[in-house]
């Protein structure tokens, strides 16, 4: 009985040695800028643009990202919009850039814009975080950045 079973125990070890899964890197997201859709008297319609990059050799789901946009008023955090999306597919070893649509009320905005012109710039800050799964594996991660946009200033990604 023992000779037959050390066979089939061999067997199993040599077909599971090969199918060891490696280790899975923590994928990273930034945000490179956001692009003016649509103004009207009550809100201006934000795309905010974020990069996911993945440095695994398997693509994921980004299942869920969402953040928060604020801007700073004497060092102190005041509430702009908030943006969420659903779905959609991270490739393999690489980056892959999402768009996500944003609504700003334009009183907050004003207020920004008081600011700005008060002070000669206004800084921004996003706070969000995007889960990513990989089958196997699920991953939070959590980014912000924060930015000085100054007034007359076009390009507001650095």
């Amino acid at each position: 009985m023992w000779r037959a079973a050390v066979p089939l125990f061999i067997l199993i070890l040599l077909c599971t040695a090969g199918c060891a899964v490696p280790r899975l890197q923590e994928p990273t997201v930034t945000v490179d800028g956001a692009e003016i859709e649509n103004i009207t008297l009550e809100s201006v319609d934000l795309l905010l643009l974020l990069t996911v990059d993945n440095p695994n050799p398997v693509g994921a789901t980004l299942t869920r990202v969402s953040f928060d946009v604020y801007f700073l008023d004497d060092g102190q955090p005041v509430f702009l919009a908030h943006g969420e999306r659903g779905e959609f597919k991270v490739q393999a070893s690489g980056n892959t850039s999402v768009s996500i649509p944003v609504t700003v009320d334009n009183m907050r905005l004003v207020q920004a814009f008081l600011l700005a012109l008060r002070d000669g710039a206004v800084t921004l800050q996003v706070n969000g975080s995007g889960v990513l799964d990989y089958g196997i594996a699920t991953f939070e991660v959590p980014f912000n950045r924060t930015v000085e946009v100054r007034v007359g200033q076009a390009d507001t990604s650095s």
